[in-house]
């Protein structure tokens, strides 16, 4: 099909699915990890140097095909800014809205942002199951968000930063779609993205903190942090997306926030409340709902 436009396969979508979730999963240790870190560890320098040694990573799976990704030019740069902007809105926002509103925000913004552009990419609407889903999540993130302390100091700038970190993220997964239709390696695309992420951002390493990198616990977490949350991570995803369409992906790592608590909860010994139980529990009900309504899509050039 000339036209890029999603087609049935009689291939099953559980592989893929379950990749995403697997990659989901990984998403979701980050936060813990930080936790453990070094005394002084900052955030967006973890950030800039995990894009660089983690996009590195996958660089080096795939350097056959690098190339050609890197041809690509336009999208790949677009991908890029998108991996980049996301990182950086995201944490910006976590300091001017708190963690709990920033997470939730971003992260159940993503999915509507991902129908819109594919909506305006010609994509097929999802399955009406898919609304389902969306409806169930959303209600499960607002439980999940209101269960935590987020402050009272929640500035409108940290919300529209955590609105652009979402429409980021909606808009690098679509890149990377794009890019893996054209018949390019999944873990190429995730490489091209995400090491070019790392350069776009690494002049903020000249203005932030990095004394604590050069310890040993500052190694051993950015070493995790790089290979697997983002190498090992991204090359479940791109193995998901050759598969799925963009809005299935987004809406399936919205496992990511369930994780982060249930290790917040049995690592970091936090206390979590019934509310957010609730939320883990509506989440984790939704996320079958949307592998149902998976309809075996393939995106396909011809």
């Amino acid at each position: 099909m000339a036209d890029g436009t999603c087609v049935p396969t009689n291939k099953s979508p559980l592989g893929p699915i379950l990749c995403i979730l697997g990659a989901a999963a990984l998403f979701g240790t980050t936060g813990t990890v930080l936790a453990n870190g070094p005394i002084g560890v900052d955030p967006v320098t973890a950030g800039v140097i995990r894009l660089l040694i983690g996009g590195g990573g996958l660089a080096v799976l795939s350097y056959r095909h690098f190339r050609r990704v890197v041809s690509q030019l336009r999208l790949a740069v677009l991908g890029a800014a998108g991996v980049g902007a996301y990182q950086l809105c995201f944490f910006y926002s976590t300091r001017h809205a708190g963690v709990a509103v920033a997470t939730v925000i971003t992260i159940g913004s993503s999915p509507i942002f991902a129908r819109l552009i594919g909506a305006l990419r010609g994509r097929p609407a999802p399955h009406r199951l898919w609304y389902l889903a969306a409806l169930i999540l959303s209600i499960g993130l607002a439980f999940l968000s209101s269960a935590q302390n987020s402050g009272s100091d929640v500035e409108i700038v940290g919300l529209c930063a955590a609105l652009i970190a979402g429409l980021s993220y909606a808009i690098y997964t679509e890149c990377a779609a794009v890019l893996i239709e054209q018949k390019l390696d999944s873990t190429a695309v995730m490489g091209v993205l995400f090491l070019g992420a790392g350069v776009l951002t690494s002049p903020f390493l000249l203005f932030r903190p990095v004394a604590w990198v050069a310890t040993q616990r500052g190694v051993v977490m950015l070493a995790y942090l790089a290979i697997v949350t983002l190498t090992l991570a991204y090359v479940a995803f791109g193995k998901g997306l050759t598969k799925l369409v963009p809005t299935t992906v987004v809406m399936l790592t919205l496992l990511e926030p369930v994780v982060a608590t249930l290790l917040a909860f049995f690592v970091l010994h936090e206390t979590v409340s019934g509310q957010a139980w609730v939320g883990m529990l509506l989440v984790l009900v939704g996320l079958p709902i949307i592998a149902i309504s998976v309809q075996r899509p393939t995106t396909v050039k011809g």
